[in-house]
């Protein structure tokens, strides 16, 4: 029987939850993640202390809040992996990669095929994608089995959690304001049971920022420049499933029939950078950007509420500005500063500030190839271990100067030999190359 110590409690079973308080079902569910904890804690015993499998205690609380999460998600019809599996099934025609899907596998149910992929996720983002699991491992089969077995005895009478099938009904007022889908959608792919890494993945970037921030004596900007980086993190992040941003996964979930779903799928991406007030009208206000003279007309929906002063001319504002709905909006924090010399040759002597209206390219497919080709011809890592045609095919893999296109063609080419899952005699993975290579190459 589980001690204190090894139960899941209420703060643990929230985090993956959008609302504040609890909901009338959160006993329930909670009562249930702990039924799954204790069948993967079975699991987990089995394994040998050094197995690369092996899950710490807290991990093996996360695993079940996130498979219990994925129950409740399918039980109260919010629609997050039936979303997922949706767009699987327009990108790659099955609705989900890894396994051949029978007649047993029922869309917008509970599938022993779903839990199984949710635990090869959940240990492919927690090592940060070092270790090549196969999604078929025994373990990983045998922890789905059993909480499939939890999940169908309690299939018929289990409640919908209404509050949060609430969340993802947004009001008419709400639909008109870039704030409110802001929230919904950052929430979706940072804490959300499908897209939880994303949110350590933020974390990590804001202590980054802030450390930064700090040796630069700029601690009072602080609070400014973390809101910032979570504004644009929620617009432009590239999820790890078919490389949609958080605004495509909103629409996916709310669906093709949503009134928000055309906006929401055509939202652009935000650039934040250094502007100055240009001019005014009675629907839009200009501001050019310093570095390349670039004038975004924002309507003046978005700024209502903002300070006064940023449309003194003499101030050098950095805020950002997103498309949506065929207009510019300004999204997130603005600062202010005086204009200065420094300030100017600062701005126009950085690179991201010249190319922030650019796209980012992929080096030239003659430098891949020479960083490709010093990647395969290594032996030893980086601790002395002797490396096969599989690890070093898998570190190309998750190179980041290394693009997907070039990757997927020197594969198919034979270039890359020994690509695949440890332990995976069928080789899932080169059957499912393109999500693989998305999955990584974000």
């Amino acid at each position: 029987m589980n001690t204190d110590k090894q139960r899941i409690y209420s703060g643990e079973w929230k985090t993956l939850h959008p609302y504040n308080g609890s909901a009338p079902t959160d006993f329930y569910y909670i009562t249930l993640a702990n039924k799954v904890l204790a069948t993967i804690q079975e699991a987990e015993e089995l394994l040998d202390e050094t197995d690369y499998r092996k899950l710490n205690l807290d991990e093996q609380k996360e695993l079940a809040c996130i498979l219990t999460s994925y129950f409740e998600d399918i039980i109260s019809q919010a629609g997050i992996f039936q979303a997922f599996s949706r767009v699987h099934l327009r990108r790659f025609g099955k609705r989900l990669p890894f396994f051949p899907l029978g007649s047993e596998y029922t869309p917008g149910e509970i599938n022993t095929e779903d839990v199984q992929f949710l635990i090869w996720h959940y240990h492919m983002q927690l090592n940060n994608l070092e270790i090549a699991y196969s999604p078929q491992l025994d373990t990983f089969a045998a922890i789905a089995a059993d909480v499939m077995d939890i999940f169908e005895a309690e299939y018929e009478t289990a409640p919908e959690n209404e509050k949060l099938l609430r969340y993802f009904q947004i009001d008419e007022k709400e639909a008109h304001n870039l704030y409110a889908l802001h929230a919904r959608f950052l929430w979706l792919c940072t804490q959300s049971y499908l897209f939880s890494n994303n949110g350590f993945l933020l974390e990590d970037q804001a202590v980054a920022v802030a450390e930064e921030a700090k040796d630069a004596g700029m601690d009072e900007q602080i609070p400014d420049m973390v809101n910032m980086l979570c504004n644009d993190f929620g617009f432009n992040h590239v999820t790890e499933f078919m490389r949609l941003t958080p605004p495509r996964w909103l629409a996916e979930v709310l669906g093709e029939d949503s009134p928000l779903y055309a906006s929401l799928t055509s939202m652009g991406h935000k650039y934040t950078g250094y502007f100055r007030y240009e001019s005014a009208d009675d629907h839009v206000t200009r501001f050019r950007h310093i570095a390349t003279d670039t004038i975004i007309e924002a309507t003046n929906r978005s700024l209502v509420g903002l300070p006064r002063n940023m449309k003194d001319p003499a101030l050098i504002l950095r805020t950002g500005f997103v498309q949506w709905n065929g207009e510019w909006w300004l999204s997130g924090q603005i600062s202010s500063y005086e204009d200065s010399e420094d300030l100017i040759g600062q701005i126009t002597g950085d690179d991201d500030e010249y190319n922030l209206f650019e796209p980012e390219e992929e080096l030239p497919e003659e430098e891949q190839q020479i960083i490709l080709t010093d990647i395969l011809s290594t032996t030893e890592g980086e601790e002395g271990q002797i490396l096969d045609e599989s690890d070093t095919a898998w570190q190309a893999l998750l190179s980041d100067e290394i693009g997907k296109d070039f990757f997927i063609e020197q594969v198919k080419a034979g270039k890359i030999p020994g690509l695949q899952f440890y332990e995976d005699s069928g080789n899932k993975l080169l059957e499912n190359l393109e999500f693989i290579t998305e999955y990584i190459k974000r």
